[in-house]
């Protein structure tokens, strides 16, 4: 694609957004946005707070390749709250993760990693955070069915379970089961609302693990953020984790999950 078409094609989305927005089941849906939101007004709360991330890179060589994964678990103040995860090794292009190209693969040995220092974590902090959606992997991972490497996810994921102070927080979710409009929840939450709030949480289930779903904007005029909680948990839960983290907040996310990315 040529800078040209790009332009153009950047063009015609936009037209065909105004469109949308002009249109009667927009409005509907940002109406339902606005019912289902919930203001309030936070008040600060310390609470010891780490943050999950992890990363990976690898390189192919003739019949292998080559990956490094990290993982780690952080406070704000960038202290280490677990020893960090760090795996050097060789992937076979036909080995037991055959079936999988190298990045799934490696994305999913990290999150395995991840779920792994939430757990531990969750024992040693008020609230662990963790960067992506537990459902949105789940769904990913179904492909990974056909070879070992699911077993070995599920094993990873089976200590979520009803942990209550584990939150997996999306910045760009593309859930749209709240508001059931053409984009994401998120969209018509941000059109609707701008002060600091949330929805109620609403319960699913995937693969045997319950996840609470809700939405919360931590500061004024910020992007609202979705969450997953892998526990039942109620509206006096939300308010709880909002006062926990609106007052470190910058532009409306968690500042420890920012340092967890650097």
């Amino acid at each position: 694609m040529t800078l040209k078409q790009f332009f153009e094609r950047a063009k015609l989305l936009k037209q065909k957004l105004q469109e949308e927005e002009s249109s009667e089941r927009y409005k509907e849906w940002v109406d339902r946005a606005k019912d289902v939101w919930r203001h309030y007004r936070p008040k600060e709360v310390k609470k010891k707070i780490a943050a999950i991330d992890s990363g990976w890179n690898y390189r192919t060589y003739c019949g292998f390749y080559l990956y490094a994964i990290r993982a780690m678990a952080v406070t704000p103040s960038s202290e280490i709250v677990i020893e960090p995860v760090v795996e050097v090794d060789i992937l076979p292009m036909e080995a037991e993760g055959s079936g999988v190209n190298p990045e799934l693969y490696m994305k999913s040995i990290a999150e395995c990693y991840e779920h792994d220092l939430a757990s531990r974590a969750s024992n040693l902090s008020d609230v662990v955070l963790v960067d992506g959606s537990i459902l949105a992997r789940l769904n990913e991972k179904r492909i990974l069915n056909r070879v070992k490497l699911f077993k070995e996810y599920a094993v990873y994921v089976r200590p979520l379970r009803n942990s209550k102070n584990i939150l997996f927080i999306s910045k760009y979710s593309q859930d749209r089961s709240l508001v059931g409009g053409a984009l994401g929840d998120v969209y018509y939450i941000n059109k609707a609302t701008r002060g600091i709030g949330y929805t109620e949480p609403i319960t699913t289930e995937k693969d045997g693990l319950v996840v609470s779903v809700f939405y919360m904007r931590l500061s004024e005029n910020s992007d609202a953020i979705h969450v997953e909680v892998p526990a039942i948990i109620d509206s006096e839960y939300v308010k709880s984790v909002i006062d926990a983290l609106y007052s470190t907040a910058v532009k409306g996310y968690p500042y420890a999950l920012m340092v967890a990315h650097e």
